[in-house]
């Protein structure tokens, strides 16, 4: 379940921004997220114990990239212009995006939350 979590979030970077640094960037940030909540629920520092806490790092990254598809022309086009010219403006986010990004996330975190328990 992590890696297929890792794999469609890395195919979801790779396929917004088509260049390999953000995605080898995406990929090495999930396996360190995975081994921190791994690491704390094996611990007991939280509620939760390891495994669930892989079903809501799995969740949490699906519910992420699927928050983002909106947003990632308007991403890819802010970088194209970043290229070509360093320091020009960024395009605002639309607050629909941002809805939808954290009603996304929050939604695959309570049926994480309710698989896992």
């Amino acid at each position: 379940m992590a890696v297929f979590a890792t794999s469609v979030l890395c195919l979801g970077v790779q396929r917004c921004l088509r260049t390999p640094r953000p995605t080898a960037l995406a990929a090495g940030v999930s396996v360190v997220f995975l081994l921190v909540m791994t690491a704390l629920g094996g611990l007991g520092a939280v509620p939760w114990s390891a495994r669930q806490m892989v079903v809501m790092y799995s969740f949490t990254w699906v519910g992420f990239t699927i928050g983002a598809i909106p947003s990632g022309r308007l991403l890819r086009d802010h970088l194209e212009a970043e290229r070509r010219q360093p320091g020009s403006e960024a395009p605002a986010v639309p607050a629909r995006y941002v809805v939808f990004m954290v009603m996304t996330v929050s939604l695959m975190l309570l049926l994480a939350y309710v698989l896992a328990v």
